[in-house]
C-alpha cells in the first residue's frame, strides 16, 4: 500500500514538473510556443516556411491555394474544422495531447527538432502610430500626429490580423479652384494572405500600401464630381455628394432618400474648397468610401478567381468586396496594384477613417475668407430666422384675436344686435384691453355716444 502511494506521488510530481517545464519552455519559445489572440505565427524549418498557425477566432487557413499558390485566411464557423486545420501537421499520436495543451494553457508544440524547426522572426519596416491631439502642443501641424513607432527596429514573431496604419497626405489639390488640403487617414487592414507580406515582401509593404492609398485619394479628388445648383438664386452652391447618381442600386436608393430629385435643377462641378467642407467625408456610402472600397480586387482578377477558385471567390465576394467590382483606375494606381491590394500585399482594406483635415499653407487665406463668409452668412440667417419668428408670433396672435372678436360679433348679431352696434361693442372691447395692457392709470373717452347696447333676453322674431 505504501509503495503504491509512493509511486502515485512520484507520478504526480513528475506530471506537475513536466507541465511546469512545458510552461517555461512555452514562454521561452523553445520546443513550445504561445500564440497571442488575433495574431498569426509562422514556423520555419531552417529558413523555409513549414506551416502557418493563426490564432484568430472564427478563421482558419484555407486548404485551397489561390492563383499564385498561396493560402488564405478564411472564415470557418465550425470549431472542429478549425481544429483540424490548426493541427493538421501535428506529430502522429500526439494530436489529442496537443489539443488539450492548447485549450488548457494556450501553448502549441513546435517540434522535437527545435531550434532547427522554430518560430520565424521578422522585421516590419516603416511602422508608424497616430498621436492624439491631447498629446501634441497647441498649433502643431497635422503631419506631426503621425510618428514612427518606438519599436520600429525590433523583430516580431507574429503578424496582426487587423493592422491600423495612419497615412498623412500633404497638399492634395482640388481641381474646382486649385486649392490644396492636407489629410490624415487611418486605414485598417485585414490579414488575408499571411505568407505574402512576411516571406514574399520580407516585411517591406507598408510604404507601398501608403503609396497605393495616396494614389487612390489623388485619383478621387481629380475625378470626383458633385452636384451644384444651376439657377440664378443658388447658382454654384453645393447640392449633393455625387454627379450623376451612383450606379449601384443600393447606393442609388440611399442617394434618392437623402437628396430626393434635386439633380434636375443641378449641374456637375469638380470639388472646390468650399464644396469640400460640405461633402460627406466618412461613413458607408460616402464618396471617399465608395471610391476606396474597390481597391481590394480588380474586376479582372476576381473574374479569374471566380472561374478557377470559386470557394475563395465566394469568400472574397462576401467579406472583402463591396458592391459591384470595377477595374483599378489607370495611371500610377494601376502600376502599384494592378490586381488589387489583396493579391499585391496580402492585406485587405477593411475600413478607413478620415481623422482630421486642414487647409494647406497655400490655401490658408482662402480658408479664412470662406470661414468669415460662412460666419456672416449664419449670423444673417440668425437675424432672418429671428425676424421670421417674430412675424409668425404676431400673425398667430392676430389670427387668434380675429377669431375671438369674430365669435363675439356673431354672438351679438345672433341676439338681434345690428352689425354696426356690434362693431361698436368690439371697438370698445379693443380699447379697454389696450388700456388694461398699458401703463395708463386714467383714460377718458371724449365726445360721441357711449357704445352701450341693450341685449334682449330672447332673440327677436
Amino acid at each position: 500500500m505504501t509503495t503504491t502511494l509512493v509511486i502515485i506521488g512520484l507520478l504526480a510530481a513528475i506530471a506537475l514538473a513536466t507541465f511546469i517545464v512545458i510552461l517555461l519552455l512555452g514562454n521561452l519559445g523553445a520546443f513550445f510556443t504561445r500564440i497571442e489572440q488575433g495574431t498569426t505565427v509562422f514556423i520555419n524549418t531552417g529558413k523555409s516556411l513549414r506551416s502557418i498557425w493563426p490564432n484568430i477566432g472564427g478563421f482558419h487557413l484555407s486548404k485551397m491555394d489561390d492563383l499564385d499558390g498561396r493560402h488564405w485566411l478564411i472564415r470557418e464557423g465550425k470549431e472542429t474544422n478549425r481544429e483540424e486545420a490548426f493541427f493538421h501537421n501535428a506529430l502522429n499520436g500526439t494530436a489529442w495531447f496537443q489539443k488539450w495543451l492548447w485549450k488548457r494553457f494556450g501553448i502549441r508544440f513546435i517540434s522535437i527538432f527545435w531550434p532547427h524547426v522554430h518560430v520565424h522572426s521578422f522585421n516590419i519596416r516603416s511602422r508608424k502610430r497616430l498621436l492624439e491631439r491631447a498629446d501634441m502642443k497647441e498649433g502643431e501641424p497635422l503631419k506631426k500626429r503621425v510618428t514612427d513607432s518606438p519599436n520600429k527596429n525590433l523583430d516580431v514573431s507574429s503578424l496582426l490580423f487587423l493592422v491600423p496604419r495612419p497615412v498623412y497626405l500633404d497638399g492634395i489639390e482640388l481641381p474646382g479652384d486649385n486649392s490644396r488640403i492636407n489629410l490624415l487617414f487611418l486605414p485598417i487592414y485585414r490579414q488575408v494572405i499571411p505568407a505574402l507580406p512576411v516571406y514574399y515582401l520580407q516585411g517591406d509593404f507598408f510604404t507601398q500600401l501608403d503609396a497605393a492609398i495616396e494614389a487612390a485619394v489623388v485619383d478621387f479628388f481629380a475625378s470626383h464630381r458633385i452636384a451644384v445648383y444651376k439657377d440664378d438664386g443658388k447658382k454654384g452652391q453645393f447640392a449633393g455628394d455625387f454627379w450623376p447618381r451612383p450606379n449601384d442600386k443600393k447606393e442609388k436608393g440611399r442617394f434618392t432618400k437623402k437628396y430626393g430629385d434635386i439633380l434636375k435643377d443641378c449641374e456637375p462641378s469638380y470639388l472646390t474648397y468650399s464644396s469640400w467642407l460640405k461633402l460627406t467625408k466618412a461613413g458607408e456610402g460616402s464618396p471617399l468610401e465608395q471610391h476606396l472600397r474597390h481597391l481590394n480586387f480588380s474586376a479582372a482578377y476576381y473574374k479569374r478567381l471566380k472561374k478557377e477558385r470559386p470557394k475563395l471567390a465566394q469568400y472574397a465576394s462576401k467579406e472583402l468586396t463591396h458592391g459591384k467590382l470595377v477595374d483599378i483606375p489607370g495611371g500610377k494606381l494601376t502600376r502599384l496594384i494592378p490586381s488589387g491590394i489583396v493579391p499585391r500585399f496580402g492585406f485587405a482594406l477593411a475600413s478607413f477613417r478620415l481623422v482630421e483635415t486642414e487647409p494647406h499653407a497655400e490655401t490658408a487665406n482662402l480658408a479664412k475668407a470662406l470661414l468669415a463668409k460662412e460666419t456672416k452668412f449664419h449670423e444673417a440667417e440668425g437675424v432672418r430666422q429671428e425676424a421670421a419668428g417674430n412675424r409668425d408670433a404676431i400673425l398667430a396672435r392676430a389670427a387668434g384675436e380675429a377669431t375671438r372678436y369674430g365669435v363675439l360679433t356673431k354672438a351679438l348679431t345672433d341676439q338681434g344686435v345690428s352689425p354696426n352696434a356690434a362693431a361698436e361693442v368690439v371697438l370698445a372691447q379693443v380699447r379697454t384691453e389696450n388700456v388694461r395692457d398699458s401703463k395708463l392709470t386714467t383714460y377718458v373717452e371724449g365726445g360721441g355716444p357711449s357704445p352701450t347696447v341693450m341685449v334682449p333676453a330672447q332673440p327677436s322674431t
